[in-house]
């Protein structure tokens, strides 16, 4: 086995290994091109290859630093799933072994100039369960416990026999009140649009930059631009048309199993027709008459969000999130001095 630092020529067989081991669309080699675009952060793609020069695990890593003295290391700071990622022909041994060099590597180039690692562990969308890693304990992990609420979280929504939908029919999957609702807005003439040729993308950066204002919150136009175009390929976007004008948005990432629905903003006129919930229900239906096995609905940081996403019909699964002290002075440091600027 012999660990690397991808490069931009090992991008082709990187997103192959991705998709053909049910990787995460967080885990694709592309992302290099939005964290580093982003906040010059640099992507640390770490890859194992065995003796036919065949990739057999990745870790996708981004080298952070923001407003801290020290840089971190982070995998992976988008998405709710990442971490690393191990073909599923190895066996129990061989993939210890594969983490033991992941880590091996990461504690002899990094510990020396990072404060410290975390890392959200790729999810099954089949086990549920909250339980931490031995082997990322024995490797001086941390596992952050979220037994209480199960929060923060994922939520999926499975292609399974509660389908298929019926022509125009968003609401066989939803729960009864939410069916009632969506057919109150569809009789006002309020409808969706799947954009194939993103005639509409400026005004979903334009709502999307207008909503998280509203919540004192900032956006770079720029950023959601550039993913546009680093994935122009693997996204679908759903316009929310009133009067013929874009009031709502639902804006998606793609692998070949499951359709990840990312920002989903709305205008203060959308109050009125259900927000956002008829191009998240267009985009639900879209996934299953595609052919998609899982829609996955982002990641939940607050009760109040989860109750909104169950009534899609949504699973929960917790994150697993795993942090590691890579150097306590410097991760006491960069505490002390976020403390003293925040």
């Amino acid at each position: 086995m012999d660990i690397s630092i991808a490069a931009d020529s090992d991008r082709e067989q990187w997103n192959q290994f991705v998709d053909r081991e049910g990787g995460s669309f967080f885990q694709y080699y592309d992302w290099k091109f939005v964290y580093e675009f982003k906040n010059h952060n640099r992507f640390l793609p770490l890859m194992i290859r065995d003796s036919q020069s065949h990739i057999t695990g990745i870790f996708p890593l981004a080298d952070q630093k923001a407003s801290r003295i020290y840089p971190w290391l982070s995998s992976l700071p988008e998405g709710g799933t990442g971490g690393y990622l191990l073909s599923n022909s190895l066996s129990d041994e061989e993939k210890n072994l594969h983490l033991n060099l992941f880590f091996e590597f990461i504690n002899n180039n990094y510990s020396s100039t990072h404060s410290l690692i975390t890392m959200k562990e790729h999810l099954s969308y089949e086990n549920d369960l909250i339980e931490s890693s031995p082997l990322l304990r024995k490797n001086g992990f941390q596992w952050q416990d979220t037994s209480s609420e199960n929060l923060p979280c994922i939520h999926i929504v499975k292609m399974d026999a509660r389908f298929p939908f019926e022509e125009k029919n968003y609401h066989f999957p939803f729960k009864r009140r939410m069916r009632k609702k969506i057919r109150l807005v569809e009789k006002t003439g309020f409808h969706v649009i799947t954009d194939h040729e993103f005639e509409y993308l400026d005004d979903f950066v334009e709502m999307q930059l207008q909503m998280v204002k509203k919540f004192n919150a900032v956006a770079d136009k720029d950023e959601l631009v550039k993913i546009s175009q680093v994935f122009h390929n693997k996204i679908k976007l759903f316009i929310g048309l009133l009067d013929s004008q874009p009031v709502s948005a639902q804006f998606c990432f793609c692998t070949p199993t499951t359709f990840y629905l990312s920002k989903a903003p709305y205008l203060p006129i959308a109050y009125k027709y259900l927000t956002n919930t008829l191009p998240i229900c267009a985009a639900i239906q879209y996934a299953y008459e595609h052919g998609y096995r899982y829609v996955e609905l982002g990641q939940t940081f607050t009760p109040d969000l989860a109750y909104h996403k169950e009534q899609f019909g949504a699973t929960k699964i917790p994150l697993r999130i795993y942090t590691k002290k890579l150097s306590l002075f410097k991760f006491f440091t960069n505490k002390l001095y976020g403390f003293i600027m925040d």
